[in-house]
């Protein structure tokens, strides 16, 4: 019996003395982010805040990198936006959520780049446009609608190439946006 508890101190001992809370602040002095490192690593959960105190970000780390669920958070504390990491690399289906806590958008992303169809919403929850993406490249603008469900005209993408029409939730005309290759011209 008294070998099982000198191992448990000893364990004890090594988890205690390896890892530890870390804080950081910003210039002000408020808190930044806190939580476990490691061998000089972000490992575990950690809590990233914003420069008005309110819970931002959290999500887990290993080895510095973010891996697993990641929620972030608008002002207000409803969620913004949920996904998962590998690796420090986002991965799967993301969600994103206006401040109101209706559904945004959603996509998938592979290795950080946007995959596959992606769906954006305006704040009333009707379809903005979808938009198909491959490696990280936009490939064509499926449909573009107004908030009440009229589709607008989507632009002149094919394979990459051409224009793609921004409109607000009254079908007004925001912008005009060049794409080369799937990438966005400035």
């Amino acid at each position: 019996m008294k070998i099982n508890k000198t191992f448990l101190a000893l364990i004890i001992f090594v988890v205690i003395t390896s890892c530890s809370i870390k804080k950081e602040f910003y210039g002000d002095g408020k808190l930044k982010s806190k939580g476990p490192i490691s061998n000089t690593f972000k490992n575990g959960k950690w809590k990233i805040f914003d420069e008005k105190g309110n819970l931002f970000q959290i999500g887990k780390y290993i080895n510095g990198k973010e891996t697993g669920q990641w929620k972030i958070f608008h002002e207000n504390k409803k969620l913004k936006q949920i996904g998962t990491f590998n690796n420090g690399e986002q991965t799967g289906e993301w969600e994103f959520f206006h401040s109101n806590g209706v559904k945004q958008g959603i996509g998938t992303l592979s290795d950080g780049k946007k995959i596959g169809v992606w769906v954006w919403y305006f704040e009333n929850g009707q379809i903005q446009t979808e938009r198909d993406w491959k490696d990280g490249k936009l490939i064509e603008v499926i449909s573009c609608y107004d908030g009440n469900g009229n589709e607008l005209d989507k632009g002149t993408i094919t394979n990459g190439n051409g224009t793609m029409k921004l409109y607000d939730v009254e079908g007004k005309l925001l912008d005009t946006l060049q794409y080369k290759n799937g990438e966005y011209v400035k």
